[in-house]
């Protein structure tokens, strides 16, 4: 079984108060971004717990092909519940106990009312100690799988946008990125390009795939935009016009 990782202090809060929920027969809601554990926290709390999606519960209902009686049960998701009263109805004739993940900040009130228990997982980037314990993790596991010497912290490229799910994938990246030189970053960006190439300002639509990284290197490597402007050959006009046109992506 996955660990939940909890050094941060608000982490080993929430696993603190799902160990009391180990304990008690009560419906758990488990709050959170994509990637932040919530299904591993779900499965802490009750290890042998089938896990369902909506949909593949909902049909297993309505076909009468799941025989479950008061067990646990996790429901991945569970703001994509489209028959309410379908799912409820069965909870309670089977005497069910549902441990739920959602994404939602707000689910039907319904739905919402048989949750006893809320926990909300916050993202990595307010998990500072997590963050760091998961990048150990999957440094070694990128190195184990892709059979090569770790390389350093430093050069590892850490992506949380979507916590784990894009932490994982960025340090693989960064694994394979030291085997890549600059033939083959031209060649992926010439391909990404073939692939999608179209319209009638295609050279405005990919300058990002340029400026962007370019930007995003400047920003780490010099200390103010003056060193920024004056390294990367441009006026302080031009830089700040370019720091505006993308910084959706900066």
């Amino acid at each position: 079984m996955e660990e939940f990782i909890a050094a941060s202090p608000n982490s080993k809060e929430i696993l603190n108060s799902a160990k009391l929920l180990q304990a008690v027969n009560i419906h758990a809601l488990i709050y959170g971004d994509i990637g932040v554990g919530k299904k591993t926290l779900a499965k802490f709390i009750s290890p042998e717990a089938r896990v369902f999606s909506c949909h593949e519960l909902q049909k297993d209902i309505i076909d009468k092909v799941i025989n479950i009686e008061k067990q646990t049960i996790i429901i991945k998701k569970v703001e994509e519940i489209t028959n309410i009263d379908l799912i409820l109805n069965w909870v309670e004739k089977n005497e069910i106990r549902v441990i739920a993940t959602t994404q939602a900040k707000t689910l039907n009130s319904k739905l919402n009312d048989i949750f006893s228990i809320t926990l909300s997982i916050p993202p990595l980037s307010k998990r500072e100690e997590d963050l760091k314990l998961l990048t150990q993790k999957f440094s070694n596991e990128a190195s184990k799988v892709l059979r090569t010497e770790k390389i350093l912290p430093s050069k590892l490229m850490l992506n949380t946008s979507k916590n784990a799910h894009s932490l994982r994938k960025s340090i693989y990246f960064s694994y394979l990125f030291e085997t890549v030189g600059e033939d083959e970053i031209l060649m992926f960006l010439e391909n990404f390009m073939l692939t999608n190439l179209e319209g009638e300002n295609s050279y405005k639509d990919f300058v990002y795939l340029f400026e962007v990284p370019l930007l995003k290197a400047a920003k780490k490597k010099y200390k103010s935009q003056v060193q920024m402007a004056k390294h990367l050959g441009l006026n302080r006009i031009t830089l700040r016009k370019k720091l505006e046109i993308h910084k959706e992506l900066l």
